[in-house]
């Protein structure tokens, strides 16, 4: 679209065709998806046993995931573990980085994982209704999926990997079967239609306010500015805390750094420590029976074993 100003406002839009579906989901465009995708996916939310679950991550490329007549031909998906701090002063914020992809460890049921993906996501509606995007947030790119998960964890949501991808994502086109690669457009390319002067300004802005609701802001950055209306509308929950958050995996917001190789907690440890803190009405896990905060085991070790039963230190 030639006024289109980044994939935030443009899922805002999204969600607000939401009319009360019992599933809600989103996905990147240019994909496609395997034969009984919807069945699959369904049943794999249902294993999770969690209102509160939604299964969630990267898309792999299309290339060798599925075949002609939409079977799928691979059992790996990425997992949601990496993350870091991006750019400079007061427009610091954390972005997640290229996944590690491979076969589930964990059969039978998605897979937990700390981080949100924009790429694809499947939970109940009332995901979008408690989490909506910010329409606030024009030309913010690169901080939308923390915004999401962060959010979406203080109101009480957890984030799986499905046991295996059920679309694949065509990164680039290309000029006949074995054609040069071609980029993709995106959106900076509609900054002509704009006043180029004011764009990162209102950039700027727009990332101090998503790290201002999430709490994630430094000390230079004043009240004033960035923009406050609806602030609440596209705020916090009161299930957990963002700090809950920031402990539990790694997260140091002061110092602008964040434990590296969280990877190796991701999935499987992460699913035997958590899964049992469940609570028996199936609304999320309970992180207020939770103390563990993960940290880089290349320099710790793996802290996480210490917490677990004797059974499951495998």
């Amino acid at each position: 679209a030639r006024y289109a100003m980044g994939p935030v406002f443009a899922r805002h839009l999204g969600n607000r065709m939401y009319r009360g579906e019992y599933f809600a989901m989103q996905c990147d465009a240019h994909v496609d998806f395997i034969l009984d995708w919807d069945d699959l996916i369904i049943r794999q939310w249902k294993a999770s046993k969690n209102e509160m679950a939604v299964l969630t991550a990267y898309l792999s490329g299309i290339n060798g995931g599925i075949d002609e007549e939409g079977k799928l031909l691979k059992m790996s998906r990425p997992i949601m573990c990496k993350s870091d701090w991006e750019g400079r002063g007061k427009w610091q914020h954390l972005r997640h980085g290229q996944q590690p992809e491979g076969e589930a460890q964990i059969k039978g049921e998605p897979t937990l994982e700390p981080y949100w993906a924009a790429g694809y996501s499947f939970s109940r509606g009332h995901f979008i209704v408690n989490v909506p995007y910010d329409q606030h947030l024009p030309w913010v790119f690169q901080g939308e999926e923390i915004s999401i998960g962060l959010r979406g964890f203080t109101f009480g949501y957890d984030y799986y990997t499905p046991e295996h991808s059920v679309c694949f994502h065509y990164y680039a086109s290309q000029e006949g079967p074995n054609g040069k690669r071609k980029h993709v457009k995106l959106f900076w390319e509609n900054a002509k239609n704009f006043d180029h002067q004011n764009l990162s300004e209102i950039e700027h802005r727009g990332m101090m306010r998503l790290n201002s609701i999430l709490n994630m802001n430094p000390p230079s950055v004043k009240e004033t500015d960035w923009l406050h209306i609806e602030e609440k509308k596209y705020g916090l929950g009161k299930v957990r805390t963002t700090q809950k958050f920031f402990d539990t995996f790694g997260i140091d917001v002061v110092g602008r750094k964040t434990e590296d190789h969280l990877c190796q907690f991701a999935g499987k440890n992460m699913q035997r420590l958590f899964k049992p803190h469940l609570r028996s009405d199936t609304m999320g896990i309970n992180y207020d029976e939770i103390s563990f905060k993960f940290q880089d085991p290349v320099m710790h070790g793996r802290t996480w074993e210490k917490l677990l039963p004797k059974a499951q230190k495998k």
